[in-house]
């Protein structure tokens, strides 16, 4: 059987550069990286990134260092700052695994890695148990947080949910535990759709209440007719959002919601004015570091 053998490049960054690298790995569709804190110097962090070698010819390398040196505005000697090593297939989950541990968010929920047991003390808090594979990160992004945040304060009971974007399915999951009825998962990679399947069917046992769909979510809204949601999720990037905007308000019930996430703090601005342009009415919007959560109401048709 073939295997799947991984480039693993490290090199160390400037902790408050941590937010910049993670928005660019997400542009750049690459899921598979993690931070490691250095306990010598904490103003520095190490930055691990899994890529697979079959997809990362040479040239593919030189490029992606030069967005990254570029990204970070520096010009390093050549195989001074970037560091290259083989991860061989069977190596590949020891090493992944190594930088995941239990994460809390917000006041209820807990983020627990599927092989890891459940400490007693975090027995009261809705847990969320993911298994990444080798696609989707932990779920430890700023704008997850944000978003998992938000919707710990809703009421999910009995709604209808359209999650745009769901990678690994932890918002969907989060969704169905809150009590929603019904969830809709849209994505446009593969990997993302057996992603949120086999972790949803981690977290209940079964893919009962949760429809999946495969493509772009412009197209999939249009063929499917899907509408009338109670609430919409959309924590993806801002300059992919600005184009659902009038989808969304469509397949919105009257009084419906949308929390988006994956924006920038310099990119909220510009997303509220389309909101606005778009009969969508600015609920809140709350920061987390370099990211910002939005949420937005389709109001009522007037009598």
């Amino acid at each position: 059987m073939e295997t799947k053998d991984w480039f693993k490049l490290t090199f160390l960054i400037e902790s408050d550069s941590e937010e910049i690298i993670i928005w660019k790995l997400n542009e750049l569709g690459i899921f598979s990286f993690s931070f490691e804190y250095l306990i010598k110097n904490e103003n520095k962090k190490e930055v691990n990134i899994w890529l697979p070698i079959d997809d990362w010819d040479e040239s593919s390398r030189s490029s992606f260092e030069k967005i990254i040196s570029k990204l970070l505005n520096i010009n390093p000697p050549k195989n001074k700052f970037f560091e290259w090593s083989i991860i061989k297939e069977e190596d590949w989950l020891t090493s992944w695994k190594k930088y995941w541990a239990p994460e809390l968010v917000g006041n209820n929920f807990l983020i627990l890695p599927c092989w890891i047991n459940l400490n007693k003390k975090f027995k009261d808090k809705q847990i969320i148990k993911i298994d990444p594979g080798a696609a989707f990160g932990t779920g430890s992004h700023p704008s997850t947080y944000l978003c998992l945040e938000k919707m710990e304060n809703i009421l999910f009971s009995d709604k209808k949910v359209l999650d745009i974007g769901s990678g690994s399915g932890i918002l969907s999951v989060a969704a169905r535990l809150l009590g929603a009825k019904e969830v809709c998962a849209v994505d446009n990679d593969y990997l993302a759709i057996n992603s949120t399947k086999s972790n949803f069917q981690l977290n209940f046992g079964n893919l009962n209440n949760l429809n999946i769909y495969f493509g772009s979510f412009n197209e999939v809204i249009l063929k499917n007719q899907l509408e009338q949601f109670d609430f919409v999720l959309c924590n993806i990037l801002a300059e992919v959002i600005k184009g659902m905007i009038p989808n969304i308000y469509k397949c919105l019930r009257n009084n419906g919601e949308v929390i988006f996430s994956g924006i920038l703090n310099s990119q909220k601005d510009e997303i509220i004015k389309i909101l606005i342009q778009h009969d969508l009415k600015l609920l809140d919007v709350s920061t987390r570091k370099d990211w910002a959560c939005i949420s937005a109401q389709k109001a009522s048709n007037p009598p």
